[in-house]
């Protein structure tokens, strides 16, 4: 594609805005159109500290391109050494009013990469007296994005708020403890704009209040409650309120969510949702069972997180997620891209084979822990017990999710999901997995017997012992990035890297 249509441009621009600088730079030197984008874009962005904003607006004005600016990435951290704190101040509200002459400017993004976990007085006066001023400069803003922003920076009267009533776009803030204070910032923001957001990403600052103003929003269709302490009800309500409209709904580490609310998660009430992550949440095998069955069909759906929950003794002693779950994935989400299964012991090659055998479109797919680990007695309800997030009292009365260890394991594609044993060994057995005479078994060639209906892959990470018959159906594939697993033979691997020479092989041992 070279850009010479204007389709084709358009595709670009829109494009460019999801990679990195190092690709950026390099896709300018592909022509003189891809060039010509590549600075259209950056020109729309001006990304400074805000000490040095009065300047880059100057160059843009003197160059002509002060209309073109869309967004502002601004820096907002403290600069300490050469300016009293009075004229620290004065150069700051000079800036802010200087935005005020850039018109065009739809999207604010904070962040403050110099500020550290324990910032100073100096630092927080500073960085909120700078955050208060921009946002009292941008009324006409449609996106705020304070993700990279630390929540020490957020004026406690919220009063800066109060202009913003054109948002369609929050990220909230993620670094720093969040408490009630933000929260009940970001409910007073979604507030004011119930009649233009469409898109919530507030994490842990969403609350049941929240979601009771998103009910009103006509245009809402993503949210991210990642680790909030929603509670069912709430999430019943705007369900159905605004199911038929949603299209993104990520719940993972949200403990208080039951099957009594994720039960009501079928297509028909969600019809056009595209991402579903329940990773974390607390609710039984046959809540999955009733979301993925024969009967439920995801038209939309392209990408799904799990985590293997509780377990769950049904009239089928259905106990685990299970191949049919994975078969009802595999036949009724035909336009699945990302699929990511944690913890789930009961799929076999069976389920495994369903999912690569049906997807077309598959593009990353994570399978971890598999049915024939060795997890039984008492170790068994043990691993229960790890596998479920627990939940602390913080001081202000929320809830602060805290990861078992193997979650953290599981999120490392390169070693094995529970290579981090759940209690101390007995003496005479290996402290660490690598160092195991006795390694698991994991899925085998078998879960290839049908061959691999996708030809590109962005991530392979099973719980597979890699030998030469799986290296000769992946290498069929047209694209393979990164390759994942338990063991992989010294053949395999070979005919691996002469197909695919720039894939990463992050595998456990090699045999």
């Amino acid at each position: 594609m070279d850009g010479a249509s204007p389709a084709a441009a358009a595709i670009i621009e829109r494009v460019i805005s999801y990679l990195d600088k190092k690709t950026v730079r390099a896709c300018e030197t592909l022509n003189k159109t891809w060039y010509t984008l590549v600075t259209v874009r950056s020109v729309r962005n001006i990304d400074t500290h805000i000490l040095q904003l009065p300047l880059r607006i100057a160059h843009y004005k003197r160059k002509g391109l002060l209309g073109s600016a869309r967004a502002l990435t601004i820096d907002v951290s403290f600069v300490d050494g050469f300016l009293s704190p009075a004229a620290y101040e004065r150069r700051v509200r000079e800036a802010a009013m200087l935005v005020r002459k850039v018109p065009g400017i739809r999207t604010l993004s904070v962040h403050a990469m110099g500020l550290h976990s324990a910032p100073s007085n100096d630092e927080i006066h500073s960085g909120v007296m700078a955050v208060d001023c921009l946002l009292r400069a941008l009324p006409q803003l449609s996106t705020l994005d304070m993700s990279e922003c630390p929540v020490a920076l957020l004026d406690p009267s919220g009063a800066s708020l109060d202009g913003l009533t054109q948002l369609r776009h929050i990220r909230w803030f993620t670094l720093g403890r969040n408490d009630m204070t933000s929260a009940a910032a970001l409910t007073r923001l979604v507030s004011s704009n119930t009649q233009t957001i469409e898109a919530v990403d507030g994490q842990a600052d969403i609350t049941d209040n929240v979601l009771r103003q998103l009910c009103d929003a006509r245009k809402f269709r993503r949210l991210n409650a990642r680790g909030s302490n929603i509670s069912d009800d709430s999430l019943q309500m705007l369900v159905r309120a605004r199911g038929s409209q949603l299209t993104e709904l990520v719940l993972s580490d949200c403990t208080r969510l039951t099957r009594r609310s994720i039960g009501h998660l079928t297509p028909e009430h969600l019809p056009r949702l595209q991402v579903l992550d329940l990773y974390n949440v607390v609710v039984t095998t046959d809540t999955y069972q009733a979301l993925f069955n024969r009967q439920m069909y995801w038209p939309y759906l392209r990408d799904l997180k799990l985590k293997a929950a509780l377990l769950h003794v049904s009239q089928q002693r259905d106990e685990r997620v299970n191949d049919d779950i994975l078969v009802a994935i595999g036949q009724n989400c035909p336009r699945l891209v990302a699929l990511r299964l944690f913890g789930c012991h009961g799929i076999t090659d069976a389920g495994l084979s369903a999912i690569l055998g049906n997807l077309g479109d598959l593009r990353e797919l994570v399978v971890m822990h598999h049915a024939e680990d060795p997890v039984s007695g008492a170790e068994e309800s043990e691993a229960e017990v790890s596998e479920t997030v627990t939940s602390a009292p913080e001081p202000n009365g929320l809830l602060l999710s805290l990861p078992s260890i193997n979650d953290i394991w599981a999120t490392i594609p390169s070693l094995p999901a529970n290579a981090v044993p759940h209690h101390a060994p007995p003496p005479s057995a290996p402290s660490t997995p690598c160092l195991s005479s006795q390694p698991r078994r994991g899925f085998t060639s078998q879960a290839l017997q049908h061959g691999v209906r996708s030809r590109r892959f962005n991530l392979l990470n099973l719980d597979m012992a890699y030998d030469s018959v799986c290296a000769e159906h992946l290498a069929q594939l047209s694209h393979l990035q990164v390759l994942c697993g338990r063991v992989i033979t010294r053949h395999a691997k070979s005919l691996l890297e002469s197909q695919f020479p720039k894939c990463k092989m992050m595998v456990w041992n090699i045999d």
